[in-house]
């Protein structure tokens, strides 16, 4: 079986977290899987068991397009093992952010922070984050990410 990753990410770095969760789970426990984009990634649907969507948090929204992909195919996604992984650079989610994930009735979620980039960012996300005294930096924990995708294949990612 294959399990499908949707990687949604505006400047790369939920991207990267998605890829390292796939290729934990191709290494280290032998699952096949695939990564893709929200647009191209419906057409992976109807052939896995298990999918595994990353989306970043902007401006405490989640990702438009990340959120589109579940919210279009809730109905295909209830039938399968659903993971979802939610990024961004706040040291917590918004508990309001966590009950709109937790609608989708995923087995597992996660929230592990992302990187925010300077030379990444345009205008209304600098000013964005100048606003709420935010910070640039990278605060990717990879081994955080690598233990997460790890225990994916003990639920259902297989």
């Amino acid at each position: 079986m294959t399990t499908l990753v949707v990687a949604s990410s505006q400047h790369g770095s939920t991207r990267e977290i998605a890829e390292r969760i796939a290729q934990v789970l191709r290494v280290n426990k032998g699952v096949t899987t695939v990564v893709e984009h929200p647009k191209d990634a419906p057409k992976w649907l109807a052939t896995v068991e298990a999918v595994v969507v990353a989306l970043p948090i902007y401006r405490d929204a989640l990702d438009k397009t990340g959120k589109a992909f579940l919210d279009t195919h809730r109905a295909e996604l209830a039938d399968k093992s659903l993971f979802i992984l939610a990024s961004g650079a706040a040291p917590s989610i918004n508990p309001r952010l966590q009950a709109t994930i937790d609608s989708y009735g995923p087995r597992d979620t996660a929230y592990l922070r992302g990187a925010l980039t300077e030379e990444k960012l345009g205008f209304l996300d600098k000013l964005s984050l100048k606003l709420v005294k935010g910070q640039y930096g990278d605060f990717r924990n990879w081994d955080a990410i690598e233990a997460w995708g790890k225990s994916l294949s003990d639920r259902g990612a297989h």
